[in-house]
């Protein structure tokens, strides 16, 4: 679990570096202004933890697309590392903002976009509607160049007074709770004598240091000490932790950076954990929680991107510039499951409320999708079993009747041929078990097909006009699908069984088959699922033809459906019409660039469930039913073998068809 994690978290960090990468370049930014006239323009601080970064840039992208947004997002990095370069902060922020001169919304991610862009004086910055988010609402000034960063004091920033002045929209900053932090870990260690704070070299580092030290002071019993990134590095960190007296209790900041400026990600809390592992931990900020912290009350982090997304669709789209937005986000009790357990507190109450991670599930609890999943496979595979056994014995049964009527005529053979009346008392016998054959599976399909589409029209009913939650709706549409399927085989059959027993009806009329074909391709081409294209060729604008038309649907559909299902994306389909006055018929040629079909097999492909290719969705009925109908038309259907860098499938239709015409 642990590999999986730390896998999923690099390829996350992996990602977001190339999305930087490719967002900060210059050239990227100028081509964008080039090809559009506005823009939103994304200034982000350095921050290790790409993959939090990542996903709040990606979903605010995507909350601001479905509320409607039409902008383009650009996205530029500061690349900021420790405090040293701190004066030169504002001067990267201009720069930025001078390569996107376009720009309609400005957001910024991070306490040292922020800081530096209030920094700047210019009425033109002030004017750019800003959403500001990921980070504290305490606030430091930075000291100036030349100030020993050990020991700087720092002065706090009402970081929303300071904000007066420019177009701010939006801002969604934490807040951080010692006074509750302090109280929830004196529920869980009574005796707690001494607090240690770590707090890392990073700007926000210093701000966490400089609010902890000051709210330190109403807890005059208890005594402080503070392991600060500014001036220890990990190694000092760790060893100070080690020597910290006896009731002491941490309480987590931030550490990524140290006096060294080496950058930590995670592994700096396997350090201070092997550090002193009797030193229970707390966390102020969610950092260290599920791999070191019992718990803490730190804010939520979770949303943030939802409310920028729909703040900015607002400002830009609606022109709703009147209501800025300026709030903390909530705090909320967090606790690791796991760690409760390993110090002892898996039976404690906690606070109401509270968001508990890394509890452990039940076997159905955690893979309940995949056990729910593998009952209804499970499920419809008994019921095609029981559906297929019953046809199978059913046919079986047919099969060996018809056997033995055969076995019997050649048995009455000789008797047969000296008396010409029982011969035909034979023959019409042989002919109504033939008949009764294909009437009771055109019953059967009938009787079948009637509950079947009940169940087709209400999964289609659950799905439109009943709310229910995604799973549901998977559910439901899982049955919608495999019913349109079975229901399709019913189809199939009845069709056939119409064509053996002579009961096919043709209703004939004056119709345009070149718009018919038009028709056929803009129908197949809205249902397709692979990018092929298809095509209709042929000389002729329009050509009026004796035939019935919902007929000759059929026969072009299944062959059109039949070529998508062996072309693979980025081939071509090809449906051509050309009349031959010669012969008397109108003759149709679908082309397809699939696999093809080998010529030993051309005649055996318009046989009953026949399938070349066992893998691929179908009855091996749509051919059969092709070469019957049309049969029954007085044309005829066939594979052309001169042509081989696909399948290529004509059929013919007479021109006059007096038959049809009486």
């Amino acid at each position: 679990m642990m590999l999986s994690k730390l896998f999923s978290k690099i390829s996350y960090i992996l990602l977001f570096s190339c999305i930087l990468i490719t967002f900060s370049s210059p050239l990227y930014a100028e081509e964008l202004v080039e090809e559009h006239k506005d823009e939103i323009l994304i200034i982000s601080s350095y921050n290790s933890d790409a993959k939090y970064t990542y996903n709040n840039i990606t979903a605010f992208i995507r909350v601001y697309q479905e509320e409607g947004g039409t902008l383009p997002v650009v996205v530029e990095n500061m690349n900021v590392s420790g405090l040293a370069d701190a004066e030169q902060w504002p001067i990267t922020v201009t720069e930025i903002i001078n390569r996107h001169p376009k720009v309609r919304l400005l957001v910024l991610l991070g306490g040292e976009a922020w800081y530096s862009f209030l920094q700047l004086k210019e009425e033109r910055y002030k004017k750019i509607p800003t959403l500001c988010a990921m980070a504290s609402l305490y606030s430091i000034e930075v000291p100036p160049k030349g100030t020993n960063l050990k020991t700087h004091d720092p002065v706090s920033i009402d970081i929303l007074d300071r904000m007066k002045p420019f177009n701010i929209q939006g801002c969604y900053a934490y807040e951080y709770n010692l006074d509750k932090n302090i109280s929830l870990i004196k529920e869980f260690y009574p005796n707690m004598q001494h607090l240690a704070f770590v707090s890392d070299n990073t700007y926000s580092g210093l701000i966490q240091h400089a609010l902890i030290k000051k709210r330190m002071q109403a807890f005059p019993e208890l005594q402080a000490t503070f392991i600060d990134g500014r001036k220890s590095t990990m190694n000092m960190a760790a060893k100070q932790l080690k020597e910290l007296p006896a009731n002491s209790v941490l309480l987590m900041g931030l550490w990524r950076i140290d006096a060294k400026e080496m950058v930590y990600v995670s592994n700096s809390v396997y350090a201070f954990t092997n550090a002193n592992p009797s030193l229970p931990m707390f966390s102020l900020t969610s950092s260290g929680l599920g791999y070191w912290a019992i718990g803490g009350y730190s804010p939520k982090y979770e949303g943030v991107a939802l409310r920028m997304g729909k703040k900015a669709y607002q400002v830009l789209e609606l022109n709703d510039t009147n209501h800025p937005e300026l709030t903390s986000l909530p705090c909320e009790y967090k606790f690791d499951a796991s760690k409760l357990k390993e110090w002892g507190f898996a039976d404690k109450e906690l606070p109401p409320n509270s968001n508990v991670i890394n509890a452990t599930l039940s076997f159905f609890e955690a893979y309940r999708t995949e056990v729910q999943s593998a009952i209804l496979i499970i499920l419809a595979l008994l019921l095609g079993l029981i559906v297929a056994l019953f046809y199978y014995f059913k046919t079986k049964k047919l099969s060996n009747y018809l056997e033995e009527s055969a076995q019997q005529l050649r048995a009455d053979k000789k008797k047969l041929e000296e008396s010409e009346i029982e011969l035909r008392l034979a023959k019409e016998r042989a002919e109504e078990a033939s008949q009764l054959k294909s009437a009771f599976v055109s019953n059967m399909s009938h009787e079948v097909r009637t509950p079947l589409n009940a169940i087709v029209g209400f999964s289609s009913l659950l799905i439109n006009s009943v709310e229910c939650d995604k799973e549901q709706e998977e559910y439901a549409a899982i049955i919608q699908a495999n019913s349109n399927l079975l229901l399709q085989l019913i189809n199939d059959i009845l069709d056939i069984s119409r064509l053996e027993s002579g009961r096919l009806q043709l209703t004939y009329e004056w119709y345009d088959v070149v718009a018919h074909c038009r028709k056929m391709i803009l129908l197949v081409n809205q249902n397709k699922c692979k990018e092929i294209d298809i095509q209709l060729e042929t000389p002729l604008e329009s050509y009026m033809l004796y035939t019935d038309p919902l007929r000759l649907q059929q026969i072009m559909i299944n062959l059109l459906n039949n070529a998508i299902k062996f072309t693979p994306n980025g081939g071509k389909i090809t449906l051509a019409f050309k009349p031959d006055e010669v012969d008397q018929s109108v003759k149709f040629s679908i082309t397809d660039t699939g696999c093809g079909i080998p010529e030993e097999n051309h005649q055996l492909v318009f046989e009953r469930f026949e399938k070349l290719n066992e893998f691929v969705q179908g009855t091996g009925l749509g051919l059969a039913i092709c070469k019957l109908t049309i049969q029954h038309m007085g044309g005829n259907i066939w594979l052309d073998s001169s042509y081989k860098t696909g399948a290529r499938f004509i059929f013919s239709h007479p021109i006059s068809n007096e038959k049809a015409r009486v």
